[in-house]
């Protein structure tokens, strides 16, 4: 318990466990999070994704917005499709330009 730990309660028996971090296991543990992500990202970019620039995008809404996508997966479908036609030509054009 040196690194912390997490209070666990069952909602029918109300029975509580303290559950340690850096567990190895338990998947709520901060740190044993960040090391598999830290090994995973290491195996893909070693072994498994060929050596090409990357871009990653992060498309983020305010909380009201998010349960109304949340509920209408046809509203949902189409706010990405808009997304993804402006910002596709918009990323294709940048990679030309380094071509």
């Amino acid at each position: 318990m040196a690194h912390g730990f997490a209070r666990v309660r069952c909602e029918s028996c109300k029975d509580e466990l303290l559950v340690a971090f850096s567990c190895k296991g338990r998947g709520v543990c901060p740190s044993c999070n960040a090391k598999r992500a830290h090994v995973t990202a290491a195996h893909l970019v070693e072994g498994v994704l060929p050596r090409v620039p990357y871009r990653q995008w992060t498309l983020s809404f305010p909380h009201r917005v998010r349960w109304v996508l949340l509920k209408d997966v046809g509203l949902l479908s189409d706010v990405l499709t808009i997304w993804l036609r402006v910002m596709v030509p918009c990323t294709v054009s940048q990679l030309s330009a380094f071509t």
